[in-house]
């Protein structure tokens, strides 16, 4: 799990789970919030008593776990921004940026010179 402090009195928390789920609207499960209270109490002096809200998400992950973005090159028109696993909060402004510049035909402005062909879905048709 990881956590960092949000504002002077809450966390933000993730049990960092990687268990296959199948797609679907998910929803936290009390017995997840259980278990990350009991993990941050037991590895910390913070002890958690109260949540001030939940939410779940499914992360995705690309066979290289390397995000995927770009063209498809087998579905005309079709833009993968996919794959990012658990860094997608932290790497969604810099991923939209490329995606933004991808789809608009420039050429990726810097930082991201370089980076595009690592990203593209292509590579696993290599």
């Amino acid at each position: 799990f990881y956590f960092k402090p949000e504002g002077a009195d809450q966390i933000l928390a993730s049990p960092a789970d990687e268990s296959p789920e199948p797609p679907c609207d998910v929803k936290p499960r009390e017995i997840d919030v259980a278990a990350g209270i009991e993990a941050i109490n037991r590895a910390t002096i913070l002890d958690v008593r109260s949540i001030r809200s939940t939410w779940a998400g499914l992360r995705t992950f690309a066979p290289d776990r390397v995000p995927v973005v770009g063209f498809d090159p087998a579905a005309d028109g079709f833009f993968w921004c996919a794959g990012q696993g658990g860094t997608g909060i932290q790497t969604s402004p810099a991923m939209a940026a490329l995606t933004a510049d991808l789809i608009s035909s420039e050429t990726p402005a810097s930082p991201f010179d370089g980076i595009a062909p690592e990203l593209s879905p292509e590579r696993f048709q290599r």
